[in-house]
């Protein structure tokens, strides 16, 4: 093989995007959990001690995503932790999620400034729907496939729905369902069968 072929084949298996399911698998099994735990409340089927506690449900939430999902990477193949294209995916999934939290948090914090804070708790499922439908559709671009615009448009769609139930336990338990659909199963099946390139 010719130096100028060796390299091509190089650059192409570096520019290879790697479609890894588990930032949007951990993200909505740890996210989607809480947010059902959000609708048992809400909803009055659990009682918490004090309200503020739904805030220690959300946190912990965080802290399984990052231990599991980022840090420990859980349910990625060894050998494919080391592709460049492996590491810019997740680092698009992960700069998503990420700016999510603070956006969510930064809307929360005008909310309260405005004197309006017991909505708050309204708005982080349309909003974290969209992020996924993002990150589903930045998917289809990197990597040339068709299947993650249906779960983005399917994501974009719920946004809206989930939009208008503001103010309900429904919302919750919508939203839940939603992330089951658009992330706990979409990244569980490409976790359990090899990586998609």
């Amino acid at each position: 093989m010719s130096t100028l072929a060796m390299t091509a084949s190089q650059e192409l298996e570096t520019d290879t995007v790697i479609i890894d399911g588990s930032m949007p698998f951990w993200a909505g099994l740890s996210f989607g959990t809480a947010s059902f735990v959000n609708y048992l409340v809400l909803s009055g089927a659990v009682h918490l001690p004090h309200p503020g506690m739904i805030g220690l449900v959300w946190m912990g939430a965080t802290a399984a995503f990052l231990l599991f999902g980022v840090i420990l990477k859980v349910g990625v193949d060894p050998l494919v932790k080391v592709h460049p294209g492996f590491r810019r995916y997740r680092a698009i999934w992960g700069s998503l999620i990420l700016g999510a939290l603070f956006l969510v948090g930064a809307i929360i914090a005008m909310l309260i400034q405005f004197g309006v804070g017991d909505k708050a708790a309204f708005i982080s499922s349309p909003i974290t729907l969209c992020i996924y439908g993002i990150g589903w559709r930045l998917t289809a671009v990197m990597s040339g496939r068709k299947w993650p615009n249906l779960l983005a448009i399917g994501a974009f769609l719920c946004a809206i729905y989930t939009a208008t139930l503001a103010g309900t336990a429904q919302q919750y338990l919508v939203h839940t369902v939603c992330v089951a659909v658009f992330a706990v199963l979409p990244g569980l099946t490409l976790m359990l069968r090899k990586p998609a390139v």
